[in-house]
């Protein structure tokens, strides 16, 4: 279960790395604060479970996985979303 929530949490803190990078080099100041807060938040959760389980060295494996996956979903939701707001590269 361990793994799963690592990986989970990985997954999800490297869309919100990638988004908030893209979001730095547009012109939409909203979406990049929303991806801001979701960034830090999720930062904090993902690394809050590594502490409570000690940093655990079998968590490399769902982490690393789960950080490759969410950097390449993350380019692919903020383009999209990028498409709908209108956001521009600055």
């Amino acid at each position: 279960m361990e793994y799963l929530i690592v990986l989970s949490l990985a997954f999800i803190q490297n869309i919100a790395f990638t988004m908030v990078s893209r979001s730095r080099n547009r012109d939409h100041l909203t979406y990049h604060a929303v991806c801001s807060v979701f960034s830090n938040a999720i930062f904090f959760l993902t690394f809050h479970q590594l502490v409570v389980s000690e940093f655990n060295i079998w968590l490399i494996t769902p982490y690393v996985v789960g950080t490759v996956a969410g950097s390449l979903t993350g380019q692919t939701v903020s383009m999209k979303i990028e498409k709908i707001i209108g956001a521009k590269y600055d």
